[in-house]
């Protein structure tokens, strides 16, 4: 029996002395399990003994989030409207709950759609008819294109001018809160990305491109503001619709490439969360489209070619190397014996491996003018196929392209891979997935994408006369150094788009030769696409010229993928 013996022969229990635990201590002493003296930015108790101090992993996370609830001051679930709501307008409400939700937060939990977002439309009106808005478009084309997934609804969907009522709404809403003394900055970008995911939605993107640059213009004009003052996660859904448009765009610069966090421009040692590992890769991945579009594109496109100023070429191997450090990162982090992760977030961290590797690539290529210099990339195009691959076959992928999502997905991936990499069976096996991603279901620009693919890779392989052709049969002269392809009307049963090629015939330093080719698929459009596109064009021509809701003809990507 445990204790000490008194004179008396009594047994006296030693008892442990009670100290509160505290979990705001770095992480290094919090795995030896001693007693942190918090002294920031690395504590005294590390650096005193020659260690390493990690940082304070989540006293960020927490004090972000006590700040966000003393600013909100909103309960802490958000269910229902409230009774003044009409029946369509609760019906609009609970489908973007319970489906639009987690489509559009796609790998990641996002407290922005599964929190935020429901708290503020019980408070603000611009909000709530901004959600019921794209939980209203969702749900018609849910409904009809999606009748035998087992998900379709019982009863009629919501029609097109239920969906445009509400995004008016919002707008005049948006407006009136712009023109407030005091703005609240939460609610105008919250705002402004759901519109953004409404016109993405319809496959609008030059609208949808002009909320989201409105959001970045009304954040970076708050010059002086408290970050105290916005949520965390509403920077971060924005940066990720900022990386997406300049993924797309390939003249379009980031906007927030350099509103980062500090620690985010040096690279942890360990990963701790996934929520860490998808700020990283974010900011650097901003960062690198900034240094490409400025600085690489014009060696890269140019008319010189051959003088790359040092500080550039020095820049580029920076971030390939940035690259390279954070998907060991990656890989490390999964294999940790003692974590346990969900099957979302096991795919999420495919997700970003992906998207780091892609980073790489494009970074190591940048500022060359030669297509063969993604020819020593082979291994890396290979894993990620491998890696888009696993996720598709564990997880119905091609559900989640309603939208923009918060993560890329697997189109982008895939169409880099089949347009960039020359060997002939890796590039036909991505575009055997890119094909499986292209349902009636799904949206416009990844059937449109598919088929851009697809005759990129029939030119140049066409061109050098063999069946099979591996990237030693397929000289520069004959490569395609950019595809891409614009507009298509909604209105038509037959969609087309025109495909955009470049080629350099006579070498690096020749002249560009351009080639544009029309495609057209009409003869597989399902009936509820050509009604569902159909509604929406003729909800657009009805917009009278004192509405809020501007037309755009144009819609689909330009240029993309330089």
């Amino acid at each position: 029996m445990p204790g000490k013996l008194t004179q008396d022969g009594e047994r006296r229990i030693a008892l442990r002395r009670y100290a509160p635990k505290t979990r705001t201590g770095c992480v290094t002493c919090k795995i030896r399990r001693v007693k942190c003296d918090e002294n920031k930015p690395n504590c005294d108790r590390c650096t005193s003994t020659g260690r390493k101090c990690d940082g304070y992993a989540h006293s960020e996370v927490a004090a972000a989030t006590d700040s966000t609830q003393l600013v909100l001051g909103t309960p802490q679930y958000a269910l229902t409207l409230d009774n003044s709501s009409d029946s369509l307008e609760r019906k609009s409400f609970q489908f973007f709950r319970t489906w639009t939700v987690p489509c559009v937060s796609g790998y990641f939990q996002d407290p922005l759609w599964d929190r935020l977002l429901l708290q503020l439309s019980q408070s603000d009106g611009a909000i709530k008819h901004a959600v019921m808005a794209l939980g209203a478009l969702h749900e018609q084309r849910h409904t009809r294109l999606a009748k035998d997934d087992g998900l379709a609804l019982s009863v009629v969907p919501l029609g097109t001018d239920f969906a445009m009522a509400q995004y008016a709404k919002a707008l005049h809403g948006l407006q009136s809160l712009l023109q407030s003394e005091k703005m609240p900055l939460d609610v105008v970008i919250a705002c402004c990305l759901v519109l953004t995911h409404f016109e993405a939605m319809r496959e609008s993107f030059v609208p949808a491109i002009v909320h989201l640059e409105n959001a970045i213009s009304i954040l970076q004009s708050k010059t002086a503001f408290d970050a105290r003052n916005i949520d965390p996660s509403l920077v971060r859904a924005l940066m990720c619709m900022d990386i997406q448009g300049a993924t797309y765009l390939n003249s379009r610069i980031p906007g927030l490439s350099m509103y980062t966090a500090a620690s985010d421009s040096v690279l942890p040692t360990t990963l701790h969360d996934v929520q860490q590992a998808r700020d990283l890769v974010n900011a650097w991945t901003s960062r690198m489209y900034h240094f490409i579009r400025i600085d690489a594109d014009n060696q890269k496109f140019g008319e010189r070619l051959g003088d790359v100023p040092l500080e550039v070429f020095a820049r580029s191997q920076q971030l390939t190397q940035i690259f390279a450090s954070l998907d060991q990162l990656l890989t490390d982090y999964m294999h940790k014996p003692t974590l346990r992760l969900s099957t979302k977030e096991q795919h999420g961290l495919g997700v970003l491996r992906v998207r780091v590797k892609f980073n790489k690539i494009l970074s190591a290529c940048s500022v060359y003018a030669e297509c063969t210099m993604y020819d020593a990339y082979q291994d890396d195009f290979d894993d990620m196929l491998s890696i888009c691959t696993y996720i598709m076959s564990s997880d119905e992928a091609e559900k989640r392209l309603i939208s923009v999502s918060l993560d890329e997905g697997l189109v982008h991936p895939l169409f880099f891979v089949a347009t960039h990499c020359r060997d002939h069976h890796i590039r036909h096996r991505a575009l055997t997935a890119l094909r499986r991603l292209t349902r009636p279901r799904t949206i416009w620009h990844a059937e449109a994408m598919y088929r851009t693919a697809q005759l990129c890779i029939e030119m140049e392989e066409n061109l050098c006369g063999k069946t099979s052709p591996s990237y030693d049969d397929i000289p520069e002269w004959q490569r395609i150094h950019s595809s891409g392809f614009e507009g298509w009307q909604l209105s038509k049963v037959e969609p087309n788009v025109t495909a955009h090629f470049r080629f350099r015939p006579n070498g690096p330093d020749g002249e560009w030769m351009s080639v544009t080719k029309r495609i057209e698929w009409g003869a597989e459009v399902p009936d509820g696409v050509a009604e569902l596109y159909a509604d929406i064009e003729r909800n657009n021509a009805l917009q009278g010229s004192g509405s809020s809701i501007v037309t755009f003809k144009w819609c689909g990507f330009h240029k993309m993928f330089a």
